[in-house]
């Protein structure tokens, strides 16, 4: 469930990874004059620094002493490869514990700067009919986003997080992965860590004590604070005014202006209209996508020696981790 992380590091000495042989830090470089970079391609000002990449994870060490590791934990779990298929409770302890032996790095040293929660499922229908017909997250609009390196998603940006849905297999088997089925991923990134640590969690040790399955409620309700079209709505059985109610509903904008016209109370009302006729006259996609959420969530968080995918090589196995409520 988890997925990126950036993290700073505490009591921890910075030579451990300085003279690790599985790292290899360079300086960043001005490739124009040789020299050291001094200032970002947005002209803030850079604080010295130097790096080092493993399994998809950025060491980075600071002139200043401070040390952030950044990346994504799932795509360490499958050697920085990718990250479409399932990572459970058992598999982040697997990367955690190897992160600690390889390095040095213990869970309670690493403070949580930024943090990727989600779930990968099999939709009931193709992704990017569900894409299409996500038209808000609460009362601010999903927009697209396409990059070579993340593929087809949307999102909304609020102060403190971001609510993201993804394509994941198409933008997998773009990459030359084989991927029969269609998936979809649903997260939440915490950009601040004001809500994580009024829950008690600082570090990735707080993190693991609270529980990934205590994630479960709150994915569940941002899955639900998206105003979804369902396009499974069976409009030949209808009368011609629920026909054409549909329709205005099935336009984006309709939305956007009701809440740009300051209309907050017809929003609520339509919203509630196209809640009723949706569980009337469709296949209830958005239902069945919360339900499968919530299943997958628990089998991910069910204490089981079943390990799909373990990292090739890697020097821990289920059994050698003392897994605790």
């Amino acid at each position: 469930m988890i997925d990126f992380i950036k993290i700073v590091l505490k009591d921890f000495d910075r030579s451990k990874l300085e003279c690790n042989s599985l790292l290899n830090f360079f300086d960043t470089i001005n490739l124009t004059t040789g020299e050291l970079k001094a200032v970002s391609r947005n002209g803030n000002r850079v604080t010295p620094s130097k790096k080092a990449f493993y399994n998809g994870l950025e060491f980075k060490i600071y002139d200043s002493g401070t040390i952030t590791i950044t990346g994504s934990l799932h795509k360490y779990w499958n050697n920085g490869e990718h990250n479409y298929n399932d990572f459970g409770n058992i598999a982040v302890l697997l990367v955690l514990k190897e992160l600690e032996i390889k390095f040095g790095i213990k869970p309670h040293q690493c403070v949580l700067k930024c943090l990727e929660i989600g779930i990968n499922i099999t939709p009931p229908i193709p992704t990017n009919e569900i894409l299409d017909n996500c038209f808000l997250h609460k009362t601010k609009p999903f927009e697209y986003q396409f990059n070579s390196w993340r593929g087809k998603y949307k999102q909304v940006m609020h102060s403190q997080y971001i609510i993201k849905i993804y394509n994941k297999a198409l933008h997998y088997v773009s990459k030359g992965f084989k991927i029969i089925t269609e998936i979809m991923r649903f997260e939440i990134k915490y950009t601040k860590m004001e809500k994580l640590n009024k829950i008690g969690i600082y570090t990735l040790q707080d993190l693991m004590d609270y529980g990934l399955h205590n994630f479960k409620k709150e994915l569940l309700k941002e899955w639900q604070n998206v105003l979804y079209y369902d396009n499974t709505v069976r409009i030949d059985t209808l009368s011609t005014k629920i026909k054409n109610t549909l329709l205005k509903y099935s336009n984006p904008n309709f939305w956007i202006e009701l809440l740009e016209n300051g209309q907050i109370r017809n929003f609520k009302y339509h919203k509630n209209q196209l809640k009723d006729l949706t569980s009337e006259n469709s296949k209830k996609t958005q239902e069945v996508i919360a339900i499968t959420m919530g299943k997958k969530i628990d089998l991910l968080n069910t204490k089981t020696s079943r390990i799909d995918n373990i990292v090739k090589g890697s020097i821990w196995t289920v059994n050698e981790i003392n897994i605790t409520d």
